[in-house]
């Protein structure tokens, strides 16, 4: 009973103890600390091999290259779908665009979509985009000159962004001019924005989508020369109005490396790739501007900053020539659901909370920037918002250590395939791409088992495709056949998956 006694008084003051720390904690709890500033970087059509970290050598990107080691590298990084539109919608709205519907020129995201930059207003930052935006303008599927000349809504402004600067499209696609929140830069109402048919104009102001005349000043102001290096003094001036009291983010997609390529003079023959390493040059150096911004006004060490591509890349027979391989080992390009269509470089820097010169091969998709972005600055992901994103932060500060948090994902070309583990499978033979393959899989001696040497399909190809990518990363061997019960499971949940497709 003595014993029973003294053990219950410890128990009773051990409790009593417990709880006066648990209530002083409670009133004393520190606060969060300051949320990160968040720039985002997206390249356009920049292929997995085209810049140092990731095995370029006759293309120099020291300032990509310096955000790399500074930060975590992932080498299993991937696009939700391997052309530009479909995955710009993914980034910022944190679903696939099966959920949604293509709209032509007309603004991409529907009424009731949770938008990313709004989220991130919504909490306070400061939003601003800047660059290649192309996710649409206005309500009509075809925008008119009429649009183009005057209030350009909706647009970056309605998905939450405070302000926008940059072209409306890709800098292939009329108009060739500048757009400032809702209106082109320098616009003259005495001299309208004409459109025109295809190559009608100076190369200057056309290319296969067609051509843009009239608002000579408004042509002017917009250097195709020089497009990511002025929108990087913009994002520049853009930081150095930021106070320390309320964090921003800054969205930039690059213009830079789709064609048409249009280095500058100083980058003209910069690099020994031809006119793709050099466009790929001066947008690195693009880069470096943004990095020595954040440093000059005190903000590198909580600003998390993001780099990455909207696809992979376009293969040039110039760089071909030269020697060059933009996608490195990966078989496939821009528009594939092969890997070389959307596996891509991706690297994430953060001094306060990632670590530095460290790789990642755990699967990321860059739909999971939404969650990723939201968990980083302390915001609850809204309910019903961000469906096909997945929270990474863990993996961006313990890449090693952190279990892959993403089994799988679909990957688009103008299919589908499904990743799941170290498996890939696609429904159908082929790429399911935009371009031939003999082109270039007969020059840089890429294979494929259900390929000839000529880069045609084979009257005995297989009728899908399973491949290891852990043991076969070049896609070389089709285990279709060696392999049907994964197959077929497989095939079940990509249908699954598929079946979730919600329309406007």
């Amino acid at each position: 009973m003595i014993i029973k006694s003294a053990l219950l008084k410890v128990t009773v003051i051990t409790v009593v103890t417990l709880s006066g720390i648990s209530s002083l904690i409670a009133t004393t709890k520190p606060a969060p600390p300051p949320r990160p500033n968040i720039v985002l970087m997206l390249a356009d059509d920049l292929g997995y091999g085209d810049v140092g970290c990731y095995g370029a050598t006759r293309i120099k990107t020291p300032n990509i290259d310096r955000l790399c080691a500074q930060g975590v590298r992932f080498t299993d990084a991937h696009t939700p779908a391997a052309v530009c539109q479909p995955t710009r919608y993914g980034i910022l709205s944190g679903r696939c665009y099966w959920r949604s519907e293509f709209a032509g020129d007309a603004y991409y995201f529907h009424e009731g979509e949770i938008l990313l930059p709004k989220v991130l207003k919504d909490a306070g930052y400061n939003t601003a985009a800047f660059g290649k935006w192309h996710l649409g303008w206005g309500t009509n599927k075809l925008a008119t000159a009429e649009f183009w000349n005057g209030e350009l809504s909706p647009g970056p402004l309605t998905t939450g962004f405070d302000s926008y600067f940059g072209m409306p499209h890709s800098h292939s696609q009329p108009p060739y001019v500048f757009v400032e929140n809702t209106r082109v830069v320098k616009l003259d109402p005495a001299d309208p924005i004409t459109l025109t048919p295809k190559r009608s104009q100076n190369w200057k102001y056309t290319h296969d989508f067609g051509g843009s005349a009239g608002a000579k000043a408004a042509h002017e102001a917009c250097d195709m020369n020089n497009l990511d290096l002025i929108l990087a003094r913009k994002v520049d001036e853009f930081i150095a109005r930021q106070g320390k009291d309320k964090p921003f983010f800054a969205y930039f997609p690059f213009y830079a490396p789709h064609v048409p390529l249009l280095p500058n003079d100083r980058f003209r023959g910069s690099s020994k790739a031809g006119e793709l390493g050099d466009f790929i040059q001066q947008m690195d150096e693009a880069v470096g501007l943004i990095l020595k911004s954040l440093e000059q006004h005190g903000f590198a060490e909580n600003t998390l900053v993001v780099f990455t591509s909207d696809n992979g890349g376009c293969y040039i027979q110039e760089s071909i020539d030269l020697g060059h391989r933009s996608m490195g080992r990966l078989l496939g390009l821009k528009g594939d659901a092969w890997e070389g269509g959307h596996r891509v470089a991706f690297m994430a820097r953060w001094p306060k909370r990632i670590p530095a010169g460290v790789d990642c091969d755990k699967l990321l998709s860059l739909t999971d920037l939404f969650a990723t972005f939201v968990a980083a600055a302390w915001i609850p992901l809204p309910r019903n918002a961000a469906p096909d994103s997945i929270n990474q932060l863990p993996m961006l500060e313990h890449p090693q250590a952190t279990p892959a948090i993403r089994a799988e994902m679909v990957y688009s070309g103008r299919g589908a395939g499904l990743r799941s583990g170290e498996w890939v499978y696609y429904p159908v033979p082929g790429p399911q791409g935009l371009f031939g393959l003999s082109f270039y899989m007969k020059q840089l001696g890429y294979r494929n088992s259900d390929y000839d040497d000529k880069g045609e399909l084979r009257p005995d190809a297989q009728p899908a495709q399973l491949y290891n990518v852990a043991t076969d990363l070049e896609q070389t061997t089709n285990v279709y056949g060696k392999y049907p019960e994964i197959a077929a499971q497989m095939d079940a949940r990509l249908k699954e998956i598929l079946k979730q497709k919600k329309s406007r």
